[in-house]
């Protein structure tokens, strides 16, 4: 029987394109609507289309954009009675289809068409827009109607507001914020950020943890040589972080989470994070690319392609400088965009 449905419901998505229709019909009218057009970043939202002026509607074909870095697809559904083709997003757009099944009656009026949940992801707080760009209604009949509806509306992913008070005029000045308000960096007690200090290497490490809210099922037991120089407070970050295979000692047995991070190690933790070692024959273009160390050029070609890491001026990426608040905050917001479109894909 469930066969026989399924086949049923895939002849009459086919007949969509095949059976003949009214283009651009104007009877009908569409609406977009949203549960919560503020959600706070890892936070679902609910989408719904609904129909109006709708005559004997037995089945649809939906389609509707949207921004893939800044939304997930988590599902959709009808409220309908029948059969439902969900299909997977690709490049930002989504199409359903419904139908009905058997020898009932369509849809005559106003109708809620479907409910689509989306997760709020990215880093940006700007207004991203979801639009409704296609509607293909199918009567009982077997006659199709395209509806060309344009409707858009606005959802603004949200952090909570943090201010500081030594931001004015700063470069990152809206990204420091913005990370603050995703809680995975915090100001000092005077509500001062301190952009321009540099960062030590169990601070970078409990900025990714956070950042990407890295849990390990099991925790990693820290043996370091020199355990009694970890700061309580950061056990637990470098305990994941190890366990994820981000971070490493030295040679000698040693964390040293006081030291100052420089840009060529944060490249390689960096990506690690991105499930995979990168080519070790890529060799970075930057015109001082031969002091950067071997172990490390592979890491810093990659993060560049991708767009996460820059040079300072001239070309050059200076692998030896030490990292500043600003310059990690900016950092992994870029790398939890990169994480978030690449999942989307």
């Amino acid at each position: 029987m469930k066969r026989k449905v399924l086949l049923l419901c895939l002849s009459l998505m086919l007949s969509l394109s095949l059976l003949p229709f009214t283009a651009f019909a104007q009877d009908a009218s569409f609406s977009l609507s949203v549960n919560n057009d503020s959600p706070a970043v890892g936070q679902n939202i609910q989408v719904t289309v609904t129909g109006d002026q709708l005559t004997d509607m037995y089945g649809y074909e939906i389609n509707l954009t949207f921004d893939s870095n800044r939304l997930r697809y988590v599902k959709a559904s009808s409220p309908l009675p029948g059969f439902s083709v969900p299909m997977a997003p690709k490049d930002g757009k989504l199409v359903f289809a419904h139908t009905k099944v058997g020898k009932v009656a369509g849809e005559d009026g106003k109708a809620v068409l479907a409910t689509i949940t989306f997760e709020a992801i990215g880093t940006s707080h700007k207004p991203t827009v979801v639009g409704l760009s296609k509607v293909e209604l199918v009567k009982s009949d077997l006659t199709s109607t395209i509806h060309a509806p344009l409707v858009e509306l606005e959802v603004t992913p949200v952090g909570k507001p943090v201010t500081f008070n030594d931001l004015n005029g700063h470069w990152a000045k809206e990204e420091i914020e913005w990370a603050a308000g995703l809680g995975f960096v915090n100001g000092y007690t005077d509500n001062s950020f301190r952009p321009q200090n540099h960062v030590t290497r169990a601070e970078f490490t409990a900025m990714i943890v956070r950042a990407l809210e890295l849990e390990s099922t099991s925790s990693t037991v820290l043996d370091f040589a020199d355990l009694e120089r970890i700061p309580e407070w950061a056990k637990p970050f470098i305990s994941e972080a190890l366990s994820a295979g981000i971070v490493t000692g030295y040679q000698d047995g040693t964390f040293r989470p006081q030291r100052l991070i420089n840009r060529a190690e944060m490249a390689v933790m960096v990506m690690r994070t991105l499930d995979g070692n990168p080519d070790i024959g890529l060799k970075p273009t930057f015109e001082d690319s031969d002091s950067i160390a071997a172990w490390a050029q592979p890491s810093v070609a990659a993060a560049a392609e991708a767009g996460l890491l820059n040079g300072r001026g001239n070309n050059r990426f200076e692998p030896a400088a030490n990292t500043t608040r600003a310059e990690a905050v900016v950092l992994i917001l870029r790398l939890m965009d990169y994480k978030n479109s690449a999942a989307s894909r």
